[in-house]
């Protein structure tokens, strides 16, 4: 079987997963994420203390880095719905970018629809803070919507490899 189409059928099932039971597989992203970032703690910490004696500041950035990293896979461990967390900040981003976009486009537009279109951004903007706010208010959601994502990413592996074939 093509590679294409057994990962078509495998994000298909994951998912149908997310989507089916959103509580479970958020909180085993959350998980997943935890142990990860926890791992990486103890390997950045052990790095920088075997580097101690050549950049001794290299090494404490190092150090601070990997504590920083171990309490926020804790924290997604036992306290925050990683899935819903990155999700909402990244729209967080989004939207401070697409508003600073918009409103620059206002004062700076050059003609009458660069500004029609700087508002829209800006309206889009405001939007994607909603949409932050909703996905930490609402992580079931999130999890719903990568599911969706997931089987409709499938589809198009799956459609693709079986294109490909013939």
């Amino acid at each position: 079987m093509d590679f294409k189409k057994i990962l078509g059928i495998l994000l298909i099932i994951l998912g149908i997963i997310f989507a089916v039971y959103p509580l479970y597989s958020a909180q085993a992203v959350s998980w997943i994420a935890g142990i990860c970032l926890i791992v990486f703690g103890f390997a950045s910490i052990i790095d920088g203390f075997s580097v101690w004696s050549m950049m001794a500041h290299v090494s404490l950035l190092d150090i601070l880095f990997g504590i920083f990293a171990i309490l926020l896979g804790i924290l997604f461990i036992y306290k925050i719905d990683a899935l819903s967390f990155l999700v909402a900040y990244q729209f967080y981003l989004i939207a401070f970018v697409l508003i600073f976009v918009g409103i620059f486009g206002i004062f700076f537009a050059l003609d009458s629809i660069s500004r029609i279109v700087s508002v829209l951004v800006l309206v889009l903007g405001i939007v994607a803070v909603y949409l932050a706010f909703t996905s930490l208010a609402q992580p079931l959601y999130v999890a719903i919507i990568v599911g969706i994502c997931l089987i409709m990413e499938g589809i198009l592996f799956l459609a693709s490899g079986i294109a490909e074939s013939n």
